[in-house]
């Protein structure tokens, strides 16, 4: 996630560079047709260009607000996981003994980096191969690229570590774990009952909020549309500089200072224009995977590490491991 207070337009024009060229080649290419011989004047009736601007700006519109809400409910479900294992983090500490709180605790974060693993694994509807997205990302480092579920749950669940890496899936194993182990406390008399409701309440708090994650990382921006909005921008673009070559050759008629140069216009504010929608679609494309990595994605390995300093602090530990800070001003 950018944390800065806004991208610099340098970085943001490095980045969707390739729009802004290939506007240009096509923009150069209207203005050659226009002026080739046997085919002098050719061009696109401006209503067409416009019909279909209108078009365009109604589907992409459409496609960045469902990408947004998409974002908007991966960081929810990360902020309620945030506040459950406070609350998990509380419970665990004022009603039991230290090796048990601490057994509890510590399997939680295991859960915590179990899903944030799973949560990364690449998909092959995601955006992070694409070319300008794999350059940018040179600029910060993804924890989970460089680690391994392997090597980082011994740490946390010792022995039992193994038993919990055959699984298909380690996050709900863990949570199974949890309850099997809540429930055991509760039979033997070692929780009151008000509280193995509430640590009950947390556990079935922590698969819904999987399950939320699971749904956004599992389920992409519906294939159709995204396709059908790409098109167009792809088609708009392209038909752009064809209408409004006409416009600045008549503008070059008039006479005046310009004159004969005034049809070469088309090619920046078509580039410009252009650049506009095509950067539009390609923002929201890179942000429609809101676990997997991007620069504007949600930091699920900062919001854990915090999550897991803040709790081993409870546990009144002092070998605590450092915070993720922002690289750059992206937070991950």
């Amino acid at each position: 996630m950018y944390v800065g207070r806004s991208y610099k337009v340098i970085d943001f024009t490095l980045w969707s560079r390739r729009s802004v060229i290939y506007m240009v080649v096509v923009s150069a290419l209207a203005v050659a047709a226009y002026r080739l011989p046997g085919i002098t004047g050719f061009s696109v009736p401006w209503s067409v260009v416009l019909v279909l601007g209108t078009t365009v700006s109604l589907v992409a519109g459409f496609k960045n607000s469902q990408v947004f809400t998409r974002s908007s409910e991966a960081l929810q479900a990360f902020a309620q996981i945030t506040a459950s294992s406070r609350l998990w983090s509380n419970f665990c500490r004022d009603f039991n003994d230290v090796p048990t709180a601490r057994q509890l605790i510590y399997r939680h974060l295991a859960w915590l980096t179990a899903l944030r693993f799973a949560l990364r694994r690449p998909m092959p509807w995601e955006s992070m191969g694409r070319a300008a997205n794999v350059e940018f990302r040179r600029r910060y480092h993804i924890r989970e690229d460089s680690g391994s579920l392997a090597n980082e749950l011994p740490a946390l669940l010792g022995e039992h570590s193994e038993a919990v890496l055959k699984s298909p899936h380690p996050e709900i194993t863990l949570l199974e774990m949890q309850s099997v182990q809540v429930n055991t406390l509760f039979k033997d008399a070692k929780i009151p009952p008000q509280v193995y409701v509430e640590l009950t309440k947390l556990i079935r708090d922590f698969h819904d909020q999987q399950a939320r994650c699971d749904r956004i990382k599992n389920n992409p921006y519906p294939r159709q549309y995204a396709i059908v909005s790409s098109m167009f921008v792809m088609i708009f673009c392209t038909l752009l500089p064809f209408g409004v070559v006409p416009v600045f050759a008549d503008m070059g008629k008039l006479g005046g200072a310009l004159g004969p140069i005034a049809i070469w216009l088309t090619i920046p504010f078509s580039t410009l224009l252009g650049w506009a929608y095509m950067s539009l679609d390609q923002v929201g494309e890179s942000s429609a995977n809101p676990f997997e990595g991007n620069a504007n994605d949600v930091p699920i390995s900062q919001i854990c590490r915090d999550i897991e300093i803040e709790l081993r602090t409870g546990l009144g530990e002092v070998d605590l491991p450092k915070p993720l800070l922002p690289v750059n001003d992206i937070a991950t």
